[in-house]
């Protein structure tokens, strides 16, 4: 294969208009295809003659037919667009056939995604979109997904990316109703479930807004992230995290709000690389933003809340 020397190449706006009227036999066909003038395609064509200093195209009649050099010039070029067409062609399908891979963390993905899944698959019958719960604290890994949800802190920004924001909810303190009695918690008492998603050091932070000492409290730790929740369910321990995370659970009360003076929020953000994305991932992001929409709490700032990670 030749190596392209862009310098020594006519500009691609007179081969393209030359092929297009070699390939329908006039400056009108060949107008209307590339949607400008007859004028403007006779005088790209002209422009290419006097560059290569050869003569391309004569009047016959009424009409207009290749020179012997115009014939030669045409069907490179016609394999030349046809590749470059095919090519695009070849790269869109695969993408449109390769599917949405969204990263998203365990709780999120089954208390806000899974419920209204289908939903999405009505609207988007032919769009595939794959989800991986991989927790909050894994990487943003933007090589190998296109969208990466998580939940941190309002105004949280990633390097070399662009963030949607999704939702914000208030980050409370919840106890299954056995747990606690009606009166007066004494937090510092009971058992706490340890969170892997939490951000490091925010868990201490709402520890000691709420009055205990986190080295002295009783820790309770399940062993993996998708078995905290369920600990609280049993009446294990407090939890502390996202209040859209655990919304059914309060609402059929399985799980109840302990009233404290924590102040914390979260936000969670749908993250893609910077620049253009894809259609499919654009249908993705607008569908996320949708049914996040009504799940968001809208909180006015605290003086003293900086907002912290969320799981």
């Amino acid at each position: 294969m030749i190596a392209v020397n862009w310098n020594q190449l006519p500009s691609l706006t007179t081969l393209r208009a030359f092929e297009a009227t070699g390939r329908l036999q006039g400056y009108s066909a060949a107008a209307r295809a590339l949607n400008v003038t007859p004028a403007a395609i006779a005088q790209q064509v002209r422009k290419l003659e006097v560059e290569l200093g050869i003569a391309l195209v004569r009047r016959e009649g009424r009409g207009l037919v290749l020179t012997d050099a115009g014939q030669q010039l045409l069907q490179p070029l016609n394999d030349a667009f046809s590749l470059i067409a095919n090519g695009i062609h070849d790269l869109k399908t695969t993408e449109a056939t390769r599917g949405v891979r969204v990263s998203t963390t365990d709780y999120f993905a089954s208390s806000v995604i899974l419920p209204r899944l289908g939903e999405f698959w009505i609207q988007h019958p032919m769009l595939q979109v794959s989800f991986s719960p991989d927790g909050n604290t894994a990487p943003v890994d933007l090589d190998n997904f296109d969208i990466v949800i998580r939940g941190d802190a309002p105004g949280r920004k990633w390097d070399n990316s662009h963030e949607t924001r999704l939702l914000e909810t208030p980050m409370i303190i919840c106890a299954a109703p056995r747990l606690i009695d009606k009166g007066k918690v004494d937090l510092a008492s009971l058992p706490w479930i340890s969170d892997r998603g939490i951000g490091k050091g925010v868990f201490q932070k709402a520890v000691r807004q709420v009055g205990c000492d986190p080295e002295t409290i009783q820790l309770v730790d399940p062993g993996d992230a998708k078995l905290e929740l369920e600990a609280v369910l049993m009446g294990y321990g407090l939890h502390f995290g996202p209040e859209v995370i655990i919304r059914n659970h309060l609402a059929d009360g399985s799980l109840v709000k302990v009233d404290t003076a924590l102040d914390m929020r979260a936000v969670y953000y749908a993250i893609c690389r910077k620049g253009p994305v894809s259609e499919q991932i654009r249908q993705v992001l607008n569908w996320l933003a949708a049914i996040c929409a009504p799940l968001s709490v809208q909180i006015a700032p605290s003086r003293t809340n900086k907002g912290r990670d969320a799981s």
